[in-house]
């Protein structure tokens, strides 16, 4: 008895899947106006994009304003310590010399405290005065002093760096009079 061999099954034909037939291409004003509405589309984004940036910097702006002086204001507050104890201890001093030296080391740290924050005294005395940095209250004859020295400060000027923050308010050596 021969036995047979299996026959190979002949390849079933391919036919060609539906989702082969090519799409019809998009006419040219299909294109154009898949474009445009594209193009709408991301600048109703970056529109959207740049508000919601402008808004977050205001209110950026606005808190960054209204906490700008914190720190200076904390570094004010042993002054405000020092000096409540200054007054409690004035009441119950039995000499002025006692009082008088504790505002004298309070005045001190306040000196300090305005040092390291960038503030420096105007020094007026014996200069002769400059309009960008005194305030000229009045005028004294003074013959041995050249016209417009300052003669007297009544309230010390401030500057912080270049910037002028309060001017010196002096009085000044008056033109020789003939």
């Amino acid at each position: 008895m021969k036995s047979k061999s299996p026959q190979p099954t002949p390849p079933e034909p391919e036919t060609p899947p539906q989702d082969s037939v090519p799409a019809p291409a998009p006419s040219p004003a299909e294109q154009t106006a898949a474009e445009i509405a594209s193009l709408k589309d991301q600048l109703l984004r970056a529109r959207a994009d740049f508000e919601n940036s402008r808004k977050r910097l205001v209110r950026e702006k606005e808190e960054s304003l209204r906490y700008a002086n914190q720190s200076i204001l904390a570094d004010l507050l042993p002054l405000l310590d020092h000096l409540e104890l200054g007054l409690q201890a004035a009441t119950s001093a039995k000499d002025a010399a006692s009082v008088v030296n504790g505002v004298k080391l309070i005045q001190t740290q306040f000196e300090r405290f305005l040092t390291e924050h960038g503030v420096t005294p105007i020094d007026a005395l014996g200069k002769p005065f400059d309009p960008n940095w005194h305030e000229a209250l009045g005028q004294e004859p003074a013959p041995e002093k050249p016209e417009g020295t300052v003669l007297h400060l009544r309230r010390r000027g401030f500057k912080i760096g270049d910037r002028l923050l309060r001017p010196a308010s002096v009085i000044t050596a008056a033109p020789p009079t003939s």
